[in-house]
């Protein structure tokens, strides 16, 4: 089975622009994406209070807890379902159906006291709500100048993080008035969303030319190889995705290892909420920042060096129980987080073939996600079995992690050379390697 043809040639040394140079240069439509999708996570109630909201309705603990994971398993399908629709139908109309969808459907569980019906409905908003995700990543690589990517990805993300660490506190507020608005709140955001994505369309296509439309709305014109299965052949690829379910497995543990941790070294649950709360502060202030000199890095150094830091960060929490360690520890796998991620969020869509981009990015959220639900089993389990064995594995896990990284991400890749890909030939440099093309 053949990988990525690869080029030997060395990386441009070129400028990348700054970060008032990316926000000047984000297209309108894009603006629109990203300020819809920050209205959105503002409203995301769901999965944060569905369990109290079923509870306060009647339901069991158990009975809630099902609807749940039934969200999640819809969560987990949805993403893949986003990817072959944005290749299908275009990126802009999946965030707009997806959104839609979500919206009315979320409405609906307030009429609802059915517990089987509940339960698909669940199943089903996971299902939808989360199509969008490999759409609006696809649009930013779509319409935007490839050396501004990463430091785009990196806007997309302070917009997704404000979001989430608002939208719960903004819940607890509409649930004091009733749990009721809180959802129809959270039907109106996403139904917002999906009316600034419609927007972004038509603004996409007065901009657009005839002959470029299809392109620039994210809609595959050649029809040969769309295919999960062609994503699975490219080899190369599927390394970097091996790292992202090694670093999930590592990074989940902040929330499953570490207060077992804290409680074992006595300390309070405030110190766990303040170790989180640092996390959140230094990624939304420090972000930006950190990715206007990461991105000069080659694609892969970036990634492997964020992979590498968020697991020595883990392994240093073996090192307590002081609490200026735990300090430390977090700092650490916080730096990491904000090194590697704008990067590796940017390269699925920067290597895929246009045709198979929505798959390429859906594919990469897909490993994260199975990282995200068995990391924490296996850390638990870790940790029982020795309060140091969990922190040490995440070291050993992260040395295989930065290994396949610097695999993976090795050298710059042909656009369409995956095995039976069928793109058009031209080169795509790794993120952070490509020459600084834009003005600055």
């Amino acid at each position: 089975m053949s990988t990525t043809e690869q080029s030997s040639s060395e990386p441009p040394k070129a400028g990348r622009p700054s970060i008032v140079e990316t926000l000047r240069g984000i297209p309108g439509p894009i603006w629109l994406v990203l300020i819809g999708m920050l209205l959105n996570r503002l409203g995301n109630f769901l999965t944060i209070y569905l369990v109290l909201y079923l509870t306060d309705k009647g339901f069991s603990a158990t009975e809630a807890g099902i609807a749940l994971g039934a969200y999640g398993v819809g969560s987990v399908a949805g993403v893949l379902l986003g990817g072959a629709a944005s290749d299908r139908i275009g990126y802009a109309w999946t965030i707009v159906g997806s959104m839609a969808l979500a919206g009315l459907l979320t409405l609906s569980l307030v009429y609802l006291d059915s517990l089987p019906v509940v339960i698909v409905v669940a199943a089903v908003i996971g299902l939808v709500a989360q199509a969008y995700r490999p759409a609006s990543s696809a649009l930013l690589v779509e319409r935007t100048p490839e050396e501004h990517h990463v430091m785009v990805f990196a806007v997309y993300r302070m917009a997704f993080n404000l979001g989430t660490t608002a939208g719960p506190l903004l819940g607890a507020l509409l649930i004091s008035y009733s749990y009721d608005l809180m959802f129809y709140i959270d039907a109106l955001t996403s139904v917002g969303f999906a009316g600034f994505a419609l927007f972004a369309l038509v603004l996409a296509r007065s901009d657009a030319d005839p002959d470029a439309e299809a392109e620039t709305l994210g809609v595959a014109v050649d029809g040969v190889g769309r295919s999960y299965l062609t994503v699975l052949r490219d080899t190369r690829y599927l390394l970097f995705l091996l790292a992202l379910f090694l670093n999930a497995v590592v990074y989940i543990q902040h929330t499953s290892a570490l207060p077992l941790q804290l409680k074992a070294d006595g300390h309070s649950v405030t110190v766990y909420s303040a170790l989180l709360s640092l996390n959140a502060f230094m990624v939304i202030c420090l972000e930006l920042l950190f990715t206007k000199y990461v991105q000069h890095l080659p694609g892969r150094v970036a990634v492997a060096l964020g992979i590498g830091l968020v697991g020595v960060g883990m392994n240093l929490y073996v090192a307590g129980p002081a609490l200026a360690m735990y300090v430390v520890a977090t700092v650490v796998w916080t730096v990491g987080e904000m090194i590697g991620t704008p990067t590796a969020s940017a390269w699925p869509g920067r290597v895929a073939p246009e045709h198979l981009r929505g798959r390429y990015i859906a594919a990469s959220a897909f490993p994260m996600q199975i990282g995200y639900a068995i990391g924490p089993v296996i850390g638990v389990a870790a940790w029982q079995a020795s309060s140091a064995l969990v922190w040490w594995l995440c070291g050993a896990l992260t040395v295989v992690a930065v290994i396949v990284t610097l695999i993976g991400m090795a050298e710059p890749r042909r656009d369409g050379d995956t095995d039976g890909a069928g793109a058009d030939e031209k080169s795509v440099p790794p993120v952070g390697e490509a020459a600084g093309r834009a003005a600055s």
